[in-house]
């Protein structure tokens, strides 16, 4: 059981007999160990990997990237978002959900940033009280809520455009959302890659994000079929939004790294994450590498860009022949490979 679960659990039996909703619950037992019976535990996940396991442990579990019915309730208990930009959007919508005489609490790791939480926290509720810290992470209770505006996603939401070659594609993003309101210098350098290289055929957008690769190549006339995946419900809502505005078509697939491709593609084209909040997770990364030559087609080519300090580039050549750098800078690597014969 992770830390912030365990730092919860020693408050088990202060909650509240009420129903409870877990929000961005660890992938672990805690809503068994909080759970009784006029004591149930609903869970809201925005990632698929996290929603995947507590399914296979019964858990009564949603996949979205937020609430989708507008029921009230009487307890919420919230873990940090690993993205701070989402904070105060969690905090709104929690908030808003919260029936009259409510309790909310919140639980991070210290190095996650818990401890400045009460400076949001204090927007939306008249009472804030640091519960308790333990094993580096605090738990923090949240009630009395303010009246403001209603939780609408929309208010949250950026638009930016994307300038390409004979086009211009507006991208939606939302807090939370890797590269938030901007085009990132690896995705950049990525994007002039392909440009000269014209992918075509079935196309998988592996951790697309907004869903800026995948638009941008719809959007100069890659013909064939476009898949856009990721992990989080968020990032696919705003890759949903995008494909809308511009009139394009792609489909979205909620997947934990490649566990729900199927089929070949004629092209993978990603920036690889390896943030995981503020800790380096190359796990899902080192997976990719390795298993994306199962996906692609006899001919398929991968394209990936990546900080030039991580490992990547080792790692594809461990699994692909015929790796050519397509662009370099101080910061970013543009490698290019076909599947090993």
């Amino acid at each position: 059981m992770e830390n912030v679960s365990q730092l919860i659990l020693r408050h088990r039996a202060s909650l509240p007999e009420v129903p409870i909703e877990l929000i961005g619950p660890a992938a672990d037992r805690l809503f068994r160990e909080i759970a009784t019976p006029i004591r149930p535990v609903k869970l809201a996940t925005d990632r698929f990997g996290v929603f995947r396991v507590l399914e296979k442990m019964g858990a009564d579990v949603r996949f979205e990237p937020w609430a989708k019915t507008k029921n009230s309730l009487a307890c919420i208990i919230l873990n940090l978002p690993r993205e701070k930009a989402r904070l105060a959007m969690r905090l709104h919508e929690a908030s808003a959900r919260l029936a009259p005489g409510g309790r909310l609490f919140l639980a991070g790791a210290n190095r996650a940033g818990i401890k400045s939480s009460p400076r949001v926290l204090d927007q939306f509720f008249f009472r804030v009280e640091k519960r308790d810290s333990a094993r580096h992470c605090t738990l923090f209770e949240a009630s009395d809520t303010r009246s403001g505006k209603p939780f609408e996603p929309n208010d949250y939401e950026h638009r930016w455009t994307l300038d390409v070659p004979g086009a211009s594609v507006q991208i939606a993003s939302l807090p939370g959302v890797f590269a938030h309101g901007r085009l990132d210098l690896g995705s950049a350098l990525l994007l002039d890659s392909l440009q000269a290289l014209q992918p075509s055929g079935r196309i998988l957008d592996f951790a697309c994000g907004a869903g800026v690769i995948g638009l941008a190549l719809l959007a100069t006339g890659a013909s064939g079929e476009v898949t856009l995946l990721d992990d989080s419900a968020l990032a696919l809502e705003c890759a949903g939004r995008s494909l809308e505005i511009n009139g394009l078509r792609a489909n979205r697939l909620a997947s934990d790294g490649l566990s729900e491709a199927n089929g070949r593609y004629d092209w993978i084209v990603s920036n690889p994450p390896f943030h995981q909040g503020v800790n380096n997770d190359l796990d899902v990364a080192r997976a990719f590498f390795r298993d994306a030559g199962t996906f692609l087609a006899e001919n398929g080519r991968i394209c990936v860009v990546f900080n030039r300090h991580l490992p990547y580039g080792r790692w594809l050549r461990e699994s692909f022949n015929r790796v050519e750098i397509l662009a370099q800078n101080r910061e970013f690597t543009v490698l290019s490979a076909r599947n090993k014969q």
